[in-house]
């Protein structure tokens, strides 16, 4: 049975794309950020994958509970768990997922290496992380509400596993074991090995499905998502962000004056009446980047590449694009718009 569902990623990717759309942002930091979109990404194919081999198996089996993307907290400490697999045996499959596009090294000290552009790239071992995982989750599993047998109040035991993409090349060493570094599509051949060499005394731990199911809600009921804040972790202020869309001066005939002043501080273009991205939002009480995602999502807007293009719809709803020599490309938008 699948309790729980991978959390949707969609708001972080529309964050980071809008970020990526701001040409107030520097260069170097679009560098971050096109980085940290790569990595996500990544991230999001590599638990699709699992999550299809862990659901096609676990997911239908009858003495087994599914839960997908868990994060827990607890004196201070988080674990961000990828997969959970309980069973009735009171098993604990804790599965920490890795996307290499380009395959995995691992050497006889047990460090991990991937390949990237044909290069090899030191990375934290993905293994030590789940024994992080796994000490976070044992002390969660104290707070819970837990069967007993004979007043002895019984313990989950927990097995770490970390999956990789079923078509990655793993460079395996001669003296580290890293039997418990699998392809996504050997993760049922491993449990069921791992379960007909267990010891007899394991049947003592035996739980009914509705005790199993019990124990896996309270771990989802302690579920506390995380949105990361893309803007402090890359520094980036609002001033940057809000010159995705600035307002521009009323045309005037060109004469030796100066250029009028252009910038965040006009509210709308005076041949128009129309708001800017950045002032619509304002009025409405949202930040431009989610003013931006919202006008994507009702088809106002469409994302190519990274940046924000009008559509027809937009322009029937009255929407604009206009460019500006100081601060480059904008949009205008009715007072009016419903969003």
């Amino acid at each position: 049975m699948i309790l729980k569902e991978t959390d949707s990623k969609a708001e972080q990717l529309a964050e980071l794309e809008a970020l990526m759309a701001a040409p107030g942002v520097p260069p170097e930091k679009k560098l971050q950020i096109e980085r940290e979109l790569k990595i996500l990404r990544a991230g999001i194919k590599g638990e699709r994958e699992s999550a299809y081999d862990i659901d096609f198996y676990s997911g239908t089996h009858k003495n087994r509970i599914v839960i997908h993307d868990l994060r827990l907290e607890l004196n201070g400490r988080v674990a961000q768990i990828d997969h959970l697999v309980l069973n009735r045996l009171l098993e604990v499959y804790v599965l920490e997922t890795k996307h290499f596009t380009e395959g995995v090294s691992i050497n006889d000290q047990g460090e991990f290496s991937i390949w990237f552009g044909g290069k090899p790239r030191g990375i934290p071992s993905p293994l030590e992380q789940n024994e992080r995982h796994i000490t976070v989750l044992s002390e969660v599993f104290k707070t819970l509400k837990m069967p007993t047998r004979l007043g002895i109040r019984l313990q989950p035991s927990f097995e770490s596993l970390v999956l990789v993409s079923k078509n990655a090349r793993i460079s395996r060493p001669d003296k580290f074991d890293t039997g418990r570094v699998l392809k996504s599509d050997q993760l049922e051949r491993w449990i069921e090995k791992n379960l007909d060499s267990g010891s007899p005394l394991m049947m003592a731990k035996l739980v009914g499905v509705e005790t199993l199911t019990e124990i896996a809600e309270q771990l989802v009921a302690l579920h506390r998502p995380l949105l990361p804040n893309y803007k402090a972790k890359f520094s980036i202020t609002e001033d940057m962000v809000h010159l995705l869309e600035v307002v521009a001066a009323p045309a005037a005939p060109r004469t030796a004056q100066a250029e009028p002043a252009e910038g965040p501080a006009s509210v709308t273009e005076d041949s128009t009446g129309k708001l800017t991205t950045s002032k619509l939002a304002q009025k409405i009480g949202l930040k431009t980047a989610d003013l931006v995602e919202r006008l994507v999502t009702l088809g106002l807007l469409e994302l190519r590449e990274g940046k924000p293009y009008i559509t027809p719809k937009g322009k029937e709803a009255g929407g604009e694009f206009r460019m500006s020599k100081k601060f480059g490309p904008y949009f205008l938008w009715p007072e009016a718009l419903k969003v």
